[in-house]
């Protein structure tokens, strides 16, 4: 195609964000970006530290098992890249008769997995399901209303409401309490929730998780949701999630892991990794930017106790300036080993943690403090099992909700003596932006690969 013929406006994007450039084979480059509608050709343009660049034009884009995942697809077999090789990329599209460019990029490469290459002698699928139906089985279900250490707004259910799969897929949904047949607006003010009394299990008893009462003028939690947590558990190795996550103001979806075992002790000792998180509001206006559904964070949490945990050197971000954000199908992923820590979307880079030699005690560092890594190998305390959670909270105190602004205005402050109280007697400003299943975080397929 003679791109000079065309007569277009040409206009700045950011839709680079949503591209991804990875290795595969040897050397090789693969470039890839999710087909829109419109899109008739796109050229990628790559260039190294050195200022050389190449061109790649792609004028017939890949058909993928649904519309959704169509994408426009080159690899260059040929272009000697290497994994922690720095490059610039830019995205061109030609969209309904317009030429749109997106502006220079720099990534650091990493090597592209698809689902599944793993089986070798050394690399092996411990775990998988891809939710043709749910197996209890394999996930332990949380039932409890303690509020997740944060002092989110919902109970944890078994709820076939608020956990179930269809069309191949797991869905985790929020839901509204007073729409369980046990409860009504009057019980959230006045009643007690007996989580054992109506699910016969509870799995977690801390700060009134089994048996909630409403108090003074805090209510019951006025929210029911999902979670779950792998009973597999790897050390070392590739942890891939595709998912979808939610939006809807306040809604708090997770993806992460937990120390099977706690060998060094409680939170934050034995360490948590943070695959992403987000918040399903349409934008926000916390700490000097938009954290709204457009960013995603990454986050390793370590630390000799909660009141030292030091996150803030261990923390990453990605944005994607589209209307709806990252509430789209991605697939995102652990790549663990002793030396490092990787944390990526769709094969790109969020967040890298290179293991210090001399050990995480000394990477924050901590003064007159005991070392509790101090008899563990320098990746101390990520060098245990962990396995894989997987929920959609709802608001909270403990800041993730951060006072600021936000899309619908945040109705509860976080040293509030009654925040779900405040938070549901506002709810015609929220709730209406919670839209049938764009509410829940669905999962396609899960899989954890052991090194």
């Amino acid at each position: 195609m003679n791109l000079g013929a065309l007569v277009v406006l040409v206009s700045l994007s950011l839709t680079s964000a949503s591209t991804t450039i990875s290795i595969v084979g040897k050397s090789g480059l693969k470039l890839s970006k999710p087909d829109e509608d419109g899109i008739s050709l796109v050229i990628f343009s790559v260039r190294n530290q050195n200022g050389e660049s190449r061109d790649y034009v792609v004028e017939t884009k890949n058909k993928g098992f649904e519309p959704e995942s169509d994408s426009w697809e080159y690899v260059d077999t040929e272009a000697n890249a290497g994994p922690g090789d720095e490059v610039e990329y830019k995205v061109a599209t030609v969209q309904n008769g317009l030429l749109v460019e997106s502006k220079w990029t720099s990534v650091f490469l990493v090597k592209y997995f698809e689902p599944g290459q793993f089986r070798s002698l050394r690399q092996t699928v411990v775990f998988r399901d891809d939710f043709n139906h749910f197996n209890k089985g394999h996930f332990t279900t949380e039932v409890s209303a303690w509020g997740g250490g944060n002092g989110e707004f919902q109970v944890y259910t078994p709820e076939t409401a608020n956990l179930y799969t269809a069309n191949g897929y797991l869905y985790l949904k929020p839901t509204l309490t007073v729409d369980h047949h046990s409860f009504n607006e009057g019980t959230l003010y006045n009643g007690n929730m007996d989580v054992r009394g109506i699910w016969h299990t509870c799995t977690n008893g801390v700060n009134n998780g089994c048996r909630k009462s409403a108090y003074g003028q805090e209510i019951l939690p006025p929210i029911m949701s999902g979670k779950v947590t792998t009973h597999a558990a790897i050390t070392y190795g590739r942890v891939n999630v595709r998912a979808r996550v939610p939006k809807g103001a306040f809604l708090w979806p997770a993806i992460w892991l937990l120390p099977r075992d706690n060998h060094y002790g409680n939170w934050p000792r034995s360490g948590e990794i943070d695959l992403m998180e987000t918040k399903g509001n349409a934008w926000t206006s916390e700490w000097g930017g938009d954290h709204g559904i457009r960013s995603i964070g990454s986050t390793l949490h370590w630390g000799p106790d909660a009141g030292h945990n030091c996150f803030q050197k261990t923390h990453g971000e990605k944005y994607l300036n589209q209307p709806d954000g990252w509430h789209g199908w991605h697939t995102y992923s652990l790549d663990w080993t002793r030396n490092h820590l990787s944390i990526l979307v769709d094969n790109q880079e969020i967040y890298r943690l290179t293991t210090p030699g001399n050990g995480m005690y000394n990477y924050c560092p901590y003064h007159n403090i005991e070392d509790p890594w101090r008899n563990g190998p320098h990746n101390a305390p990520f060098d245990q099992p962990f396995h894989l959670l997987l929920n959609v909270a709802v608001g909270g105190t403990s800041g993730f909700f951060a006072e600021g602004q936000y899309d619908v205005p945040k109705s509860w402050r976080n040293d509030s003596p009654h925040p779900m109280r405040d938070f549901w007697e506002h709810r015609g400003e929220w709730l209406k932006t919670w839209h049938g299943d764009d509410v829940a975080m669905l999962i396609d397929y899960v899989e954890m690969i052991q090194y």
